[in-house]
C-alpha cells in the first residue's frame, strides 16, 4: 500500500467513525436498524495503482439513489498547496466534498 492509499484509508475510516457516532446519537429514540440504514457510508477501492472514494446514501424501496463519486486518482482534484508543496490531506478533501455533495443534493427543486 502506497502512502497516499494509506492516507486515503485512514481518513475514510476516521470519517465513517465520525458519521457512526453522528447517527448512534440520533438512536435515542430510533432503533439500531433504523438508523443504520440511513446512515452514509464512505467506501474505498483500490484497483491497481488506481484509488477511488465514494459515497454511499442508503434510499427507501421507492427510490434509490446513485453511489457519489468522491475522488478517483486519476483526476485528483485536491487542493495543491504551492508553500508545502503537498496536496490537501485526504480529511480535508473528503469534508469539502461532502459539503459540495450536501449543496447538491439540496439544491434539488422538485
Amino acid at each position: 500500500m502506497t502512502e497516499e492509499q494509506k492516507e486515503a484509508f485512514e481518513a475514510v475510516d476516521k470519517i465513517n467513525e465520525e458519521l457512526f457516532i453522528k447517527y448512534d446519537k440520533l438512536n435515542i429514540t430510533d432503533s439500531y436498524k433504523d438508523w443504520l440504514s440511513v446512515m452514509p457510508i464512505l467506501s474505498i477501492t483500490f484497483a491497481g495503482n488506481y484509488l477511488f472514494i465514494s459515497l454511499t446514501i442508503p434510499s427507501n424501496d421507492v427510490c434509490e439513489l446513485p453511489e457519489f463519486p468522491v475522488y478517483n486518482s486519476e483526476n485528483n482534484d485536491r487542493v495543491y498547496l504551492e508553500e508545502t508543496d503537498t496536496y490537501e490531506t485526504f480529511y480535508n478533501f473528503i469534508k469539502r466534498k461532502f459539503d459540495e455533495i450536501k449543496e447538491e443534493i439540496n439544491s434539488v427543486k422538485l
